[in-house]
């Protein structure tokens, strides 16, 4: 079974009280007003999951990118 990791950029600087809504991602706020939210994930479910998350918290997708894989 594979895992990735997971790189996401939302608009807005995002504090850290958001990171109990991410629970597990790294939340890092960026000088250029985005937040970058980092994670393992095991499938595209978790995926999606917190695309939702993102979705339903009204935040701005930017960008999406799995910038790692590695067996569990």
């Amino acid at each position: 079974m594979e895992k990735a990791n997971y790189q996401i950029t939302v608009e807005g600087l995002l504090d850290t009280r958001w990171v109990e809504w991410f629970e597990g991602w790294t939340v890092t706020p960026q000088e250029d007003g985005t937040t970058i939210l980092t994670s393992p994930l095991v499938d595209q479910a978790a995926l999606h999951g917190v695309l939702r998350k993102i979705r339903d918290l009204n935040l701005s997708l930017l960008s999406v990118q799995n910038i790692e894989k590695y067996a569990i």
